[in-house]
């Protein structure tokens, strides 16, 4: 295939090549005038004996043509001196031959060897040095000033120089117009050899498009041929498809059924008075179960994702709720290891932005399991900043940070494929499918991020992902974040071994105004205390080498015992009764940004130790049903589901209703009056979107329906909203989850004074 060059710049490109070269030649070919100007001076100098005028007006004029030249290279201007220059030489050679009227052709003679630059413009210079010389000149010679040689004529008078000048200027005018016609020619060349090639190459397009026709008629036969074969591909890949969504909804209703069950029913079990074997049996139960639906979670996920299923919301959601919800599910496990967590939050962070809440939080929570899992002893820290803003959009950096036993550089290529891990030996000590990273990179492209990975062998690893999304809409801020400001300048003393925490606690106190001193050890926070004891809180850890909180606590309570002290704690063995009067809180990390901020206040405001902090709360509140009335019917077919279901219920104080099918349901609601109906999908008879669509149709006072799902495929949650529904809650059923929704519409539901 011949290249075809494009013609735009063809015109420009053929000018500056040819100026070039024509004042190349113009040049060569002056320097040879130029000596032989300067040899005819030294000729005439031998008739009236004037060498050395001939000798110094040359030498000047040849210092300042080569002169300009040399230092203006890239510069026209010693062109115009050269035409000065020639001037001078005519004014001399009449001088020399004592005004010999031969001499005045040396002036057409100059005026004539610059048309070769083929710029009129030259002739000025010329004309004007000529002009001035000759009325000057004729008018001296004429006066009677001795050593003034013009003519030889005995008489000059006005009329003959008026003549004289003018057909001077006729020669210079008439060269001038040859030097511009001469560069209309040029001009003329380039554009004749352009438009030449223009037909030439207009010739090969023409030449490459009969070509190219031909393939593209060969092409389009095979492209008919491919396309039928497509098509039938096509239908038999959605066909295969629609099996495998068909199947993915299957298994996975049958699969999260019984796990219901199980999880739901361990979970009430831990309610319940248990030896400490038994709690041991209960939690692996629960631990076993949790493990298994994070399986199926992925499985699914990937599964939507391959197919292009996955799609993400946008609603407002606070960042470090986000992070600290994420914390607290390996709050146990990091305390069992004996590890640091924590976070850290940049203040140009925005409070909130408009994105899918459920999958950031799947991320942060497979890469933060990631490092817990891999990490034995020092910290896993997550760091979030901010990046640059595109519009409207702005870029979140998530950074998860441990000290674990890091990736070799060789094996890092194998931790984004799906079913991988990094080696055998991994997969057996930690378990695990290695689906993790792989859905994580996948849901932060379509979040329109990135995610990589730097590591050292041996001193941990560090996992980072962007997500690009809107701010959110600003929200009011707590009257506990404004109060925190009438106490600026109070002094906080923070003790912790690791270093880590304690620059993020320092970071945080800093952003609240106060003043933080710090410590890396009891000893070390007891002689500080001894020098200046002027602190107005002191926050330590827990578990330290040498002297634990506990013991430091004390030693400080017996000297100052007017100074509040907050516990950081992961451990437990700090609640145990004899230790509850020491502290006026016990926060357990992760720490929580807020509860660390009401601790606070409540120490400055009143430094008193507030019993109700101190104790363990169950999960389920004893009157949680007396604070969030409702009345609630539950129409679901698994029986044992109905169990789990009605106990979870029954421990929040209420006492529902039991509906097999959506048949009984629609029966039930239009014989009673509820307030909120859990309303299973997938049920005999009629199923909850049926019961749910007649429901809506019936002229009664409408209850809160929230779904009941063991589907986890795309679409669900919206199928369910769109049928009249008014909340989603997925299988296996968590009491957190469930006292959330219960809590929520107990609220809207009092507000428009549908509950007694």
């Amino acid at each position: 295939m011949t290249p075809i060059i494009p013609l735009h710049n063809d015109s420009s490109a053929y000018d500056v090549a040819l100026w070039k070269a024509i004042r190349k030649n113009a040049d060569r070919t002056m320097d040879y005038f130029l000596a032989a100007y300067f040899i005819v001076s030294l000729v005439l100098a031998y008739f009236y004996d004037t060498w050395f005028i001939a000798l110094s007006v040359s030498s000047i004029c040849l210092l300042a043509y080569y002169s300009t030249k040399i230092l203006l290279p890239g510069s026209d201007l010693y062109q115009y001196v050269l035409s000065v220059i020639l001037g001078l030489f005519v004014a001399l050679f009449i001088y020399q031959m004592h005004g010999l009227f031969e001499m005045h052709f040396f002036a057409f003679i100059g005026g004539a060897i610059l048309i070769i630059y083929r710029n009129w413009k030259l002739q000025l210079p010329i004309l004007i040095v000529v002009g001035i010389h000759h009325a000057l000149f004729s008018y001296l010679q004429n006066t009677g000033v001795k050593g003034v040689y013009f003519t030889q004529l005995d008489y000059f008078d006005l009329q003959t120089l008026i003549i004289h000048l003018l057909l001077t200027t006729v020669i210079y005018f008439v060269s001038g117009l040859w030097a511009h016609k001469l560069k209309d020619a040029s001009n003329w060349q380039i554009k004749q050899a352009i438009a030449m090639k223009e037909l030439q190459q207009e010739a090969a397009l023409s030449l490459e498009r009969k070509r190219n026709q031909e393939m593209l008629e060969e092409l389009n036969e095979e492209l008919l041929t491919s396309n039928a074969q497509l098509d039938l591909s096509r239908i038999e890949a959605e066909k295969a498809n629609r099996a495998k969504s068909v199947f993915l909804a299957t298994m996975s209703h049958e699969i999260r059924t019984p796990m219901n069950g199980i999880i739901g029913m361990s979970s009430l079990l831990t309610e319940t008075s248990l030896t400490d074997q038994q709690r041991m049996y209960t939690d692996t139960i629960t631990n076993c179960g949790d493990n298994l639906l994070n399986v199926i979670n992925n499985i699914l996920d990937f599964s939507k994702i391959e197919a292009g299923g996955m799609e993400l919301e946008a609603v407002d959601f606070n960042i470090r709720q986000c992070i600290e919800e994420v914390l607290d599910i390996f709050s146990t496990r990091i305390a069992d290891i004996g590890i640091e967590i924590a976070y850290l939050l940049n203040e140009d962070v925005p409070a909130s932005i408009k994105g899918d809440k459920i999958r950031v939080q799947q991320v942060l929570t497979n890469l933060v399991g990631n490092a817990v899992k891999f990490t034995q002893k020092g910290e896993v820290i997550v760091k979030v900043s901010r990046g640059k803003l595109n519009g409207d959009d702005v870029e979140i950096k998530f950074e998860v940070c441990d000290t674990g036993i890091g990736i070799p550089p060789e094996k890092r290529e194998r931790l984004f494929k799906a079913f991988s891990q990094v080696d055998s030996s991994t997969t057996r000590k930690y378990g695990g499918t290695g689906l993790g990273l792989v859905i994580s990179e996948k849901l932060v492209n379509l979040m329109s991020g990135q995610i990589t990975v730097t590591s050292e062998v041996g001193k941990g690893s560090t996992f980072a992902f962007s997500v690009v999304a809107p701010i959110g809409e600003a929200v009011a801020q707590p009257w506990f974040e404004k109060d925190i400001l009438a106490y600026a300048g109070k002094r906080v003393l923070i003790i912790d071994d690791n270093l880590t925490n304690r620059n993020i606690l320092m970071y945080q106190m800093n952003a609240w105004r106060l003043v933080p001193a710090t410590a890396a050890s009891g000893p070390e926070a007891i002689n500080i205390l001894a020098k200046n004891a002027d602190f107005d809180l002191i926050i330590t850890d827990y578990q330290m080498p040498d002297m634990d909180g506990v013991e430091l606590t004390r030693l400080i309570k017996a000297s100052h015992s007017e100074i509040p002290v907050i516990l950081l704690s992961s451990v437990g063995e700090e609640r145990r009764a004899e230790n509850l009067n020491l502290f006026d809180h016990i926060l357990t990390k992760p720490i929580k940004h807020q509860t660390l901020l009401k601790y606070i206040l409540s120490c400055f405001k009143a430094p008193k130790r507030r019993e109700s902090t101190l104790r363990p709360v169950s999960k389920i509140p004893e009157n949680f049903a007396s604070l969030y009335p409702l009345r609630i019917l539950v129409a679901e077919d698994n029986k044992i589901n109905q169990k789990v279901i009605s106990h979870m219920l029954a421990k929040l104080g209420y006492d529902a209703s039991i509906a097999g099918d959506g048949v009984v349901a629609v029966a039930s609601v239009m014989a009673d009056d509820f307030n909120l109906i859990l309303m299973d999908i997938q049920m005999p008879n009629m199923d909850g979107l049926e019961a749910t669509t007649i429901i809506r149709a019936s002229d009664i006072k409408q209850p809160v329906i929230i779904a009941l799902t063991a589907n986890a495929l795309s679409g669900d949650r919206d199928e369910c909203i769109e049928k009249g529904m008014d909340d989603y809650l997925s299988k296996p059923l968590r009491t957190e989850d469930l006292l959330e929704k219960l809590s929520y519409w107990s609220n809207r539901l009092l507000e428009k004074g549908d509950v007694a």
